[in-house]
C-alpha cells in the first residue's frame, strides 16, 4: 500500500477520534457551575499594613448564586451570602479583609449556586508594605500587536512607449466634513451588592442594625451620592448620609442603627436616592428587605368598675365586677386583680388563668357595703407583678360611689 496514504488515513482517524471525545465530553459534562471574577483589586496592586482591602467581586449562575466564600492565602476568611435564599442570578459582592503580615498574599474567591455547585476560584496576588511604608500605584497594562510581517518590494516596471493615462483630477473641496465615529461616554454605576440585619428578628421596642454594601461598577468615580434606608411606611421615617464619590472598581460600607423597633416593616434602601449621579444603570440601586420585629409583649389595663345595682345599697349584697384588656401582642399567663371598697380592711381578689391578646375578662364578686356615704373604690390587675408587660404604668383604676342608705 502506499505509504503516503497511509499516513493521511491515519491522520483522518486522528481527528476523528478528538472530535468524538469532545462531543462525548460535552453530551456528558456535569453540572453547571457558577463564574466568579475579581474586578478589584488588581494583581499588581500594593497595600499598607493595617490598611483595608475591599476585594469586589461578580459571580453569575442560571439557577442563581446563594454565597461567596473569600479566602486569604488558602484559608477561608468570610463568607457572604445573597439576599435572597432562592440566590441571585448575578451578585456583586464587596469582602473587606484589613491587610496584615507585610509581603505577598493570595486573595480568591469562590461561588456556590443553589444546588451547591462551586465554581473555579477567582485569585489574585497583591504585596502589603510595612506601616508607613511607600504604597506604589498600580501600573496600567499596555498590549500591542506584532510588528507587521516583511513584504517584497517588486522593481520598477521597465520603461515603455505607451503613453500614460492622463492625471486624475482631484476633486473639488467641499464645506461638508466627514463623518466622525462617536462613542458614549464613560459612566460610574452605583449598585448595593450586599445588606446584613442584626438582629435579623428584633425583639419588640429593641433595636436593629443595618449594613449595606455600596460598589461603584462603572468605568469612572461616581461622584458624592446619597444613601437612604426607608424603615417604615411614612415620608419621614428614613435614615440618610451623603457619602463621598466612589472610585471604578471600589466600594464602601455603611453602618446604621435604629432604636425602637415596634412593628415589622418592608423596609428599602436606595443609593444615589436624589438621581443626582448620571449612571449605566439606573435600575439597580434599590433593594427591599423586611424587619421582623417580634410580637409585643402583653399589656393588662382596666377599662371598667361596675357595681349592679348601681348605686349599691347598706347592707343589701351588691355585685362588683372589674373589665380587664389585654391590649398587647402576647397571651398573658395567670394574674390576680383585686377591689378596695373604700371601707377600712376590704380587699377582694380573683385570678384569671390568662388572656389572649386583644381579648377581655371580667373579674366579679358580690359585696355589701356596711356603711353609706361617699366612697373611693380601687382596683388593680396584675397586683403581684406576675406578667412581664410592655406597659407596667396603666394596671390601676378607680370610681367614686355613693352608697345608699338602707
Amino acid at each position: 500500500m502506499n505509504p503516503t496514504r497511509v499516513r493521511s488515513v491515519g491522520l483522518v482517524l486522528v481527528v476523528l477520534l478528538l472530535v468524538s471525545g469532545m462531543v462525548a465530553c460535552d453530551i456528558g459534562g456535569g453540572a453547571a457551575k457558577p463564574t466568579i471574577t475579581i474586578t478589584a483589586p488588581t494583581s499588581d496592586a500594593q497595600f499598607e499594613e493595617g490598611e483595608e482591602v475591599n476585594v469586589l467581586s461578580s459571580a453569575n449562575d442560571a439557577k442563581g448564586v446563594t454565597r461567596v466564600e473569600l479566602y486569604v492565602d488558602g484559608d477561608l476568611y468570610r463568607t457572604d451570602s445573597a439576599p435572597s435564599a432562592d440566590g441571585e442570578t448575578s451578585l456583586a459582592v464587596i469582602q473587606t479583609w484589613v491587610a496584615t503580615d507585610p509581603g505577598m498574599h493570595t486573595l480568591s474567591v469562590v461561588a456556590y449556586n443553589v444546588d451547591g455547585a462551586e465554581s473555579e476560584p477567582w485569585a489574585v496576588t497583591i504585596e502589603v508594605v510595612a506601616a508607613g511604608g511607600v504604597v506604589t500605584p498600580p501600573t496600567p497594562t499596555t498590549s500591542g500587536g506584532p510588528p507587521p510581517a516583511a513584504t517584497n518590494t517588486p522593481p520598477p516596471p521597465e520603461a515603455t512607449d505607451t503613453p500614460l493615462p492622463p492625471e486624475e483630477t482631484a476633486a473639488p473641496p467641499t464645506d461638508t466634513p466627514e463623518p466622525s465615529a462617536t462613542s458614549e461616554p464613560e459612566l460610574p454605576d452605583l449598585v448595593l451588592t450586599g445588606l446584613v440585619v442584626t438582629p435579623p428578628n428584633p425583639e419588640w421596642g429593641g433595636a436593629v442594625q443595618v449594613r449595606f454594601d455600596v460598589a461603584n461598577m462603572g468605568h469612572v468615580a461616581s461622584g458624592p451620592y446619597r444613601i437612604v434606608w426607608q424603615y417604615g411606611p411614612g415620608a419621614a421615617d428614613i435614615i440618610d448620609d451623603y457619602k463621598p464619590a466612589l472610585p471604578a472598581g471600589s466600594g464602601g460600607t455603611v453602618n446604621w442603627t435604629l432604636d425602637h423597633m415596634y412593628e415589622s416593616y418592608n423596609t428599602v434602601a436606595t443609593v444615589d436616592f436624589n438621581g443626582e449621579v448620571d449612571e449605566e444603570n439606573e435600575d439597580n440601586n434599590s433593594e427591599q428587605f423586611a424587619v421582623t420585629v417580634a410580637p409585643s409583649p402583653p399589656d393588662l389595663h382596666i377599662t371598667e368598675i361596675r357595681y349592679s345595682p348601681d348605686p349599691p345599697v347598706q347592707g343589701s349584697s351588691n355585685h362588683v365586677g372589674v373589665h380587664v384588656h389585654n391590649q398587647g401582642g402576647t397571651e398573658a399567663g395567670s394574674f390576680k386583680v383585686i377591689w378596695r371598697s373604700g371601707e377600712p380592711g376590704t380587699v377582694l381578689e380573683w385570678t384569671i388563668s390568662s388572656l389572649a391578646p386583644g381579648a377581655s375578662a371580667w373579674a366579679e364578686w358580690p359585696y355589701t357595703y356596711i356603711g353609706h356615704g361617699h366612697f373611693i373604690t380601687y382596683a388593680e390587675v396584675d397586683s403581684d407583678g406576675d406578667v412581664d408587660e410592655s406597659n407596667e404604668d396603666n394596671n390601676e383604676a378607680s370610681r367614686a360611689i355613693d352608697v345608699t342608705p338602707s
